[in-house]
């Protein structure tokens, strides 16, 4: 089961720096590997896509513009996985990541130079929100609601929407600034790999929400993760962070999210289907 950060069992801590986890290592002419963090006992589909980027940005290319992934596997947090890639066009590249024999995922990444064009924003994110500095710290939530052992990782969040369930006539959401909590320094693909990992970082929240009391013995499976990066933009504040999940059909979630720098510009977009198993479904 991928997404497997929402049924925490086993031991585990990541680390707080996204600079220190997210490394690949290079072979030369062999596959690059590398060996995901351990979220409590699972790994997180999104630093596998940050590896990816990663392993897929050879010598001299730009970050990604745009990242299409299908899970095929569970990728184990904490064994060696190799990231091999594949030139599909001048501005296109394949990564396979496996474990020994298994294919986990094919992750595909488009790159091209920005250059100008035609340029708008229609989306706007909300105005009249709370400055992530007035809220409560995520360890203080944490500690409110009785998830304190798991306020930790490489992402602080400051949350502006409530932890209630929302009614099925209510827009399933969850909105709130993001930041990370070491700083990543000033290479640039690192910052694109922190991004497709900010991209699906804990993708739940919002099925979270519509789910309710039926969430916590509820199985979330990742099935794929499209994200589309609009610019190029270091991660050194906090950004704001909306996903939502409006639609369900036959078991399948999608959901999508929006990331935007503190000013309002549009950072990237994401979409992703996640197939949900409730305890209903299980009679």
């Amino acid at each position: 089961m991928l997404a497997k950060e929402v049924r925490l069992s086993e031991p585990g801590v990541p680390r707080e720096s996204l600079r220190e986890m997210l490394r690949v290592e290079r072979g030369g002419d062999r596959p690059a590997v590398a060996r995901l963090e351990s979220f409590w006992g699972a790994s997180m589909p999104g630093d596998l896509l940050a590896r990816a980027v990663l392993a897929g940005a050879g010598a001299g290319r730009d970050a990604p513009a745009s990242v299409h992934a299908i899970f095929l596997r569970e990728a184990r947090p904490e064994v060696t996985l190799t990231l091999a890639r594949e030139e599909l066009a001048a501005d296109c590249t394949r990564v396979t990541v496996r474990e020994g024999d298994e294919r986990l995922a094919e992750v595909q990444l488009r790159f091209g130079a920005r250059r100008a064009g035609v340029r708008y924003q229609s989306v706007v994110a909300a105005r009249g929100l709370p400055a992530p500095e007035e809220l409560p710290s995520e360890a203080e939530l944490a500690a409110r609601e009785g998830w304190a052992p798991y306020a930790a990782g490489p992402i602080e969040a400051r949350r502006i929407t409530p932890a209630d369930p929302v009614k099925d006539h209510e827009p399933a959401a969850w909105l709130g600034w993001l930041r990370p909590r070491a700083p990543l320094g000033d290479d640039a693909l690192l910052h694109a790999a922190a991004l497709a990992f900010v991209a699906e970082y804990r993708s739940h929240w919002a099925v979270e929400r519509r789910l309710g009391a039926a969430f916590p013995e509820s199985e979330l499976t990742l099935l794929d993760h499209a994200l589309w990066i609009h610019r190029g933009q270091p991660w050194h504040d906090w950004w704001l962070v909306k996903t939502e999940s409006d639609v369900a059909t036959g078991g399948r979630c999608l959901s999508r999210r929006e990331i935007f720098a503190r000013d309002g510009a549009l950072i990237a977009s994401a979409a992703w289907q996640t197939a949900v198993r409730t305890p209903r479904d299980a009679r």
